[in-house]
């Protein structure tokens, strides 16, 4: 898998910008109340997700029912929560041959992708919640999602069952069974980030946003590990105080993993973000300084590959030129001129302004000419890039129809004036 540099931009320069980002559109998108309901979707999921497991345990591995409940409860960080041992026994035992057993699978496999269907409503608010063109999809990508996340948790109970019964002599080998979980639960995280959203991100952004969940979650789990202190929860709240503590790290993951997922989108937009950024900051009032304006109030960095400069009387592109770059001035005026440059000038474009978005919008060659009327600095928008930015910024989209519209506007009235 070829990862490209651009797509992990928190390992740069751009550290802070990029977490700057990162922690605002976190604010923004509510993830926060998304990880609450991650949590609370993970407490109504996670009995008959592990039901299911051990159901798959119990017909697959031919263990009986007490051995599966047995291979359950070593998943250490249930037992102290949640008395399953009884449960999963008495599903085992009566749970009914055929037909009316496989409805009752298939009721807690729907029970069980509550999960699921939370995650996919975060991820949505982040990576731009697009109508579904496909109803299935929306239902059947959750679905795959519980399936693995079952699959994953036998795995995991089998190879907890393998280690326990080896005394390893090699370290790596003990030190790679101990990674296990953890690598399968990024594994899982990843695919997440990659299969869910309605827009997904490259594999590159993905992965960044990954990093960043593993990191944050592990960072998350060893101050509570510091600060929350077992016995004093359990003096407060008694028998709920192990299940407290199992929910607040269960939060902790969450708030982790929609952290991860927003660091994958700033990653995957991570210029068209720095430009809205900029393009905010050059309209809004010069007041006092802020932080905002020292990261993005200048083109240094990854803005700076589509700086460009022109002296005055240069041609920009001329009429139909087959190019659909989009233009956005910092500094300066440029001409439109209608018919060519040796036509009339048909309008002049200020800083702060675009020009030579009919081309994109048309997706046809240039109709009309564009000449610096004096020293120019501009950025070359690349038509993706262009399109990312008008999802991103909801007021471009607006400035790009009412310059449009003044434009045509203007061109009724020159043609209205020279017929009467």
């Amino acid at each position: 898998m070829k990862i490209p540099l651009k797509a992990l931009p928190l390992l740069g320069k751009n550290a802070v910008r990029f977490a700057w980002i990162t922690a605002l559109n976190f604010g923004t998108n509510g993830l926060a109340n998304h990880a609450a309901a991650g949590a609370y979707g993970f407490l109504l999921s996670l009995m008959p997700a592990l039901l299911l497991s051990s159901y798959i345990l119990y017909r697959t591995v031919a263990v009986s029912a007490e051995t599966a409940a047995g291979l359950i409860l070593q998943m250490g960080f249930l037992g102290a929560a949640f008395d399953i041992g009884d449960t999963v026994r008495g599903f085992l035992n009566t749970i009914n041959p055929g037909v009316s057993g496989l409805i009752t699978l298939v009721n807690m496999l729907w029970a069980a992708i509550v999960l699921a269907f939370s995650l996919q409503r975060g991820l949505k608010s982040i990576f731009f919640n697009e109508p579904e063109t496909n109803p299935l999809k929306n239902y059947l990508v959750p679905l795959g999602l519980e399936i693995a996340v079952i699959l994953f948790v036998v795995v995991m109970v089998l190879s907890t069952g393998i280690f326990s019964s080896f005394d390893f002599a090699y370290k790596p080998i003990e030190t790679a069974f101990r990674l296990f979980p953890l690598l399968g639960m990024g594994a899982l995280t990843f695919g997440a980030y990659c299969i869910v959203p309605p827009l997904k991100p490259s594999q590159g952004s993905a992965l960044a946003g990954t990093l960043v969940c593993a990191a944050l979650y592990g960072i998350l789990s060893l101050c509570s590990g510091l600060f929350m202190n077992p016995d004093r929860y359990r003096l407060i709240y008694g028998g709920l105080g192990d299940l407290i503590l199992f929910l607040a790290r269960v939060y902790f993951f969450f708030i982790s993993f929609f952290i991860g997922a927003q660091a994958a989108f700033t990653a995957e937009f991570f210029d068209a973000l720095l430009f809205t950024k900029l393009r905010q900051l050059r309209g809004a009032p010069q007041g006092a300084f802020s932080p905002e304006r020292l990261l993005f109030a200048s083109v240094e960095g990854p803005l700076q590959k589509y700086l460009r400069s022109y002296e005055e009387g240069d041609t920009i592109f001329l009429m139909e030129e087959d190019s659909h770059e989009v233009y956005f001035i910092l500094s300066g005026e440029v001409g439109i001129y209608l018919g060519g440059l040796a036509g009339e000038r048909f309008a002049m474009i200020t800083g702060g302004n675009f020009f030579g978005e009919m081309g994109h919008v048309s997706s046809q060659r240039r109709s009309a000419a564009a000449r610096a009327q004096t020293a120019l600095r501009v950025l070359v928008l690349p038509p993706k890039l262009f399109t990312d930015i008008l999802k991103i910024d909801t007021k471009a989209d607006g400035k790009l129809i009412e310059t449009l519209s003044d434009r045509l506007r203007n061109t009724n009235r020159r043609f209205s004036s020279r017929r009467d």
